[in-house]
């Protein structure tokens, strides 16, 4: 007499119902008896119907079963998680949960037609429209691209998303914790690269009193520029002196921050994207103290612009284009500005280590920043009274 067993392997491949599912099967059994029979091979493993036997157990009912046979142990399992595909309604991270196996299985068994058929013989029409993945995403109902996100969780997120994935949790999704795994990824492998830079800058701050022109960076190197250029009509081929620059040494996906005069806001972005900088977005940065007024334009400034260039394609965090500033007043230093801005978009725009660089140093206010959220930092600043107050104020800062 055959005995019915269970298979860790193939009970692994269920998906669980909830309590409320498992009750109301429970009843119907109980109520109309087993109607659907249970599946098994040859050996009396189940193949289907794995909670129709649990409960049938619960209820001390008599079994019903029919016997599948297949030719290999491949195509069974096939079967086995094509009964649940059909026979469930299951959202799309579960598919994919199921799908995985099955990615294998119709991978090994392309392998086998292979072999048994000869190189010279094609694989089977399914083969050869695709990739594996793209044929099971299609056998399972998802998108290739849902099966390759979904995926990537199962391989790399922690057992409490998936939970959340598989009982539709309102406050998650594929696609958010596929970007949360793709931007942790970002953040490790930038982390390397930052190990591996030829630019081991001393106690993570280099303080330069020269023209920015004149100093060498590696290339490829700096993750954010952010700087305060003189920006009078006659300072404006600094800007150009910048993009270029810049454009040596900031690496890919790094940006450049840059304040400029409100008169002069479409010559900077001409003179940066000629040079391959890419304009991203204006920021705005709203004064914290007195007003400035601009007779001749009869404008009340209340905002510095700041305009945001981008390396090839920016991999940071999303930022807003609006920070409110700070008023330090003149009770400190006469040179006492905020470091509101710089703080935001230095914690967003790069990781701890990367180097944050500013060409036009000033009295050390960006580099302040750096030094607080543990970034690497560059300055260069021409005026020799300037340098030495940001040398001193800097030296004062400490970690975060």
């Amino acid at each position: 007499m055959l005995i019915l067993t269970v298979s860790s392997e193939y009970d692994k491949l269920v998906p669980a119902l909830s309590s409320e599912e498992y009750i109301s099967l429970k009843e119907s059994i109980k109520e109309n008896g087993l109607w659907i029979p249970i599946l098994c091979n040859n050996d009396g493993i189940i193949l289907d119907g794995h909670h129709r036997f649990r409960a049938c157990i619960e209820l001390e009912l008599k079994t019903k079963f029919a016997v599948r046979e297949f030719e290999n142990k491949l195509l069974e399992k096939k079967f086995v998680i094509e009964c649940n595909l059909k026979r469930r309604q299951l959202n799309d991270f579960q598919k994919t949960e199921l799908g995985i196996p099955l990615l294998d299985i119709e991978r090994q068994l392309a392998e086998k037609r292979q072999l048994e058929a000869g190189d010279s013989i094609p694989l089977a029409p399914d083969d050869t429209k695709g990739k594996s993945s793209e044929i099971v995403a299609k056998k399972i109902g998802v998108s290739g691209t849902t099966f390759e996100r979904a995926r990537k969780i199962i391989e790399h997120a922690p057992e409490e998303i998936k939970k959340k994935l598989r009982t539709n949790d309102a406050h998650t999704s594929i696609t958010k914790e596929y970007k949360n795994i793709v931007k942790a990824e970002k953040k490790e492998k930038r982390q390397e690269q930052i190990k591996n830079l030829q630019v081991n800058l001393p106690e993570k701050v280099t303080l330069h009193n020269t023209e920015f022109q004149k100093v060498f960076i590696e290339g490829n190197s700096v993750s954010l520029i952010i700087t305060d250029p003189p920006y009078h009509e006659k300072d404006l081929h600094l800007y150009n002196d910048l993009a270029v620059h810049a454009s040596r040494v900031l690496r890919e996906g790094g940006s450049l921050l840059c304040y400029a005069g409100q008169f002069a806001i479409h010559k900077v972005i001409e003179m940066m994207e000629e040079h391959g900088l890419k304009f991203q977005w204006p920021m705005i940065i709203l004064h914290g103290g007195p007003t400035t007024a601009m007779w001749g334009k009869k404008i009340l400034v209340g905002y510095m612009p700041m305009l945001w260039f981008v390396k090839g394609k920016y991999d940071g965090d999303m930022v807003r284009d609006v920070v409110q500033s700070e008023f330090q007043g003149k009770e400190m230093h006469e040179w006492a500005k905020s470091t509101v801005e710089s703080d935001y978009y230095i914690e967003h725009m790069t990781i701890e280590n990367e180097i944050v660089y500013d060409p036009f140093l000033g009295q050390g206010t960006f580099g302040v920043s750096a030094v607080k959220l543990n970034r690497q930092f560059i300055g260069c600043e021409i005026n020799p009274e300037h340098f030495q107050n940001a040398k001193r104020i800097i030296s004062q800062v400490k970690l975060s």
